[in-house]
């Protein structure tokens, strides 16, 4: 199952950001249009690991026969 993900800028809306180097959780995301801070790799970690796990349970509720029927 493939997921999307959009990010984007809770100031400007722009989905035109950078990763730093590395890969330390700490380190900050940045807006490439605004410069605003949009969070840090282990935010971007929690909110891709959440969204991923909603859409997976989404997807099989979708899938299984009978889903959402009262028994």
């Amino acid at each position: 199952m493939d997921v999307s993900v959009e990010i984007h800028c809770e100031t400007c809306g722009s989905a035109n950001f950078g990763l730093p180097d590395g890969v330390a959780d700490a380190a900050p995301i940045l807006c490439n249009d605004c410069g605003s801070r949009l969070g840090s790799i282990a935010d971007l970690k929690a909110e891709l690991l959440d969204h991923a796990l909603a859409r997976s349970a989404e997807a099989l509720r979708r899938a299984l026969p009978g889903a959402g029927e009262a028994t």
